[in-house]
């Protein structure tokens, strides 16, 4: 009789062990989903993030572009005067300035900020994440890169061309307004050095304008497969 009580307690007791663990394997599976929940909705939130910042900077790349194919017509207008025209007017000043300017590397990266700050598994897709890694640490960078290279090589052609030109004061508000002019322009015609530094200014703005064309493409394709994502 006594065993047979003994029996059922056990049982009882087992029976309420197996319960408890049950409940705390539930408590933890919600628990564990409610973690997951919360990941993949900030990681939504820094897609998102990086959607934004990715049309920011298309946006800016194009104007880029557009400025820097305006400092390209004005390296031909000059080169074209040199060569064939070789006569000088007034609205070559504006163009003999803006053959020197250089568009600065800018973008906004705070959505990428965020990945680093929470890891990027924080991103389930891993072709998102080496996509959204490839843009802002190999596409971007060699745009800065390639800028500052090419601003480098200044200090060492504006000697030669301050022997040549006579630049007005620099606004940089209106830079556009300022004009350059020749000390002599028939020396200019003269010179094989200057057409030469026209020729290297031209070929560098055409690479910076593929280096920008080439990350609109990869910001366009890295916008959709972050709307696939978001859309799932």
């Amino acid at each position: 009789m006594e065993k047979n009580k003994t029996g059922k307690y056990l049982k009882y007791a087992v029976g309420e062990i197996v319960l408890v663990v049950i409940g705390i394997l539930i408590a933890l599976s919600i628990n564990n989903w409610n973690e997951e929940q919360k990941s993949i909705k900030k990681g939504h939130e820094i897609l998102s993030d990086i959607r934004e910042n990715v049309e920011f900077n298309t946006i800016q790349f194009q104007e880029d572009i557009e400025i820097t194919k305006q400092v390209i017509n004005s390296i031909d207008i000059v080169l074209n005067n040199i060569k064939v025209s070789k006569i000088y007017n007034d609205s070559l000043g504006k163009h003999l300035r803006r053959v020197t300017y250089w568009e600065t590397s800018r973008w906004k990266s705070s959505g990428y900020k965020a990945i680093i700050a929470n890891g990027v598994e924080i991103i389930e897709s891993k072709e998102l994440q080496e996509a959204i890694i490839d843009l802002y640490e190999i596409t971007y960078p060699e745009i800065a890169e390639y800028t500052r290279l090419s601003e480098g090589n200044f200090p060492t052609i504006l000697p030669k061309w301050l022997e040549l030109i006579e630049r007005e004061s620099t606004d940089f508000e209106n830079y556009y307004e300022h004009k350059s002019r020749p000390f002599d322009y028939q020396e200019i015609i003269d010179s094989r050095m200057f057409k030469s530094i026209l020729t290297f200014l031209r070929s560098q703005r055409v690479v910076d304008i593929q280096l920008r064309n080439s990350a609109i493409e990869k910001n366009t394709e890295l916008i959709e497969l972050i709307d696939s994502e978001l859309n799932k």
